[in-house]
């Protein structure tokens, strides 16, 4: 019941009836536009939070991925550490042979039958070590006519190198890469033109074919494009040898120079030649100087020497 009575009080107009009708639609003459950007700008905390999300686990991704392939480096390297450590031993023990049979050579110089024998299995031996130490750098190649520069990262010039070679590299492929012998010098004091080689170490074989089939089709790369100076020279990548799978490489590439013999190669720390790209002419390997005598002839051998 009222308190008064209040029946000659007036009717306000424009009386709303609908309770919480303003906060349900927005009034007519507010444009749409301005109804959207204030949607936005109130989700927007919304839409940081996940862009930061998916870039968190895109990281996380990433991260895991990087880890992956650590795991992986360090078990080639250490599989690699194993095999050098074994290679090592087996190269000991052939090492002991040969120095037992020379004493027994020395102790008994006047039997020249068993003279013959223990020469025989000296250079056998001899053979099986240059094989064994051959073995431990089937990771390794050599890449000559670089040029040299007093400040330099090497294995940066290798990561270069193989771009322009098309075979993509990463810092992680790498376990050395270093410049051998000293720097040559002219006789005037400077320095000579020819540069040292680099000598690069893999963490997989498969790594060190690809940069060596690529060298092959891409016979000819220079410099060129590159950080080193100027002008461009051309570059060449090669298995490494032992030394005396190099002198023996050599040897037989001059013999077969003279002797119009086409094809001497490498391959697998492997030399081989061969007369021509006919049927009739096999390949030939070569395991001493001795077999250079047997392939080619002694004639040509001993003309050879004589530069005759």
């Amino acid at each position: 019941m009222p308190k008064k009575d209040n029946t000659h009080t007036p009717v306000r107009g424009n009386i709303n009836t609908r309770r919480g009708a303003s906060l349900q639609s927005p009034p007519q003459d507010i444009s749409p536009l301005l109804v959207d950007a204030t949607l936005n700008t109130y989700c927007s905390p919304k839409l940081e939070n996940q862009v930061f999300l998916d870039e968190l686990r895109a990281l996380r991704e990433e991260m895991r991925a990087t880890r992956l392939q650590m795991t992986n480096l360090t078990t080639a390297i250490a599989n690699l550490t194993q095999r050098m450590d074994e290679c090592d031993l087996r190269v000991d023990k052939l090492t002991a042979r040969v120095d037992i049979v020379e004493r027994r050579l020395d102790q008994n110089p006047c039997d020249n039958y068993t003279n013959k024998e223990v020469l025989a299995s000296i250079e056998q031996l001899k053979a099986e070590i240059n094989d064994k130490d051959q073995d431990l750098l089937l990771n390794d190649l050599e890449i000559s006519c670089v040029p040299e520069q007093k400040v330099e990262s090497v294995q940066h010039i290798i990561v270069t190198l193989a771009g322009k070679l098309g075979v993509k590299l990463e810092d992680q492929d790498i376990v050395s890469a270093n410049r051998v012998g000293r720097t040559p010098i002219s006789s005037d004091g400077a320095e000579a033109p020819r540069p040292r080689l680099i000598v690069v170490r893999l963490a997989r074989r498969t790594v060190r074919n690809q940069l060596l089939q690529a060298a092959r089709v891409r016979r000819g790369a220079t410099t060129e494009g590159t950080d080193l100076p100027t002008p461009p020279r051309r570059f060449y990548v090669n298995e490494r040898l032992t030394q005396v799978n190099r002198q023996l490489f050599q040897r037989a590439r001059e013999v077969a120079k003279r002797l119009n013999w086409r094809f001497v190669w490498t391959r697998d720390g492997r030399i081989y030649v061969r007369r021509g790209a006919f049927a009739d002419s096999p390949r030939q390997r070569l395991h001493t100087m001795a077999d250079i005598t047997r392939v080619f002839g002694p004639d040509a051998v001993r003309s050879s020497e004589f530069g005759n």
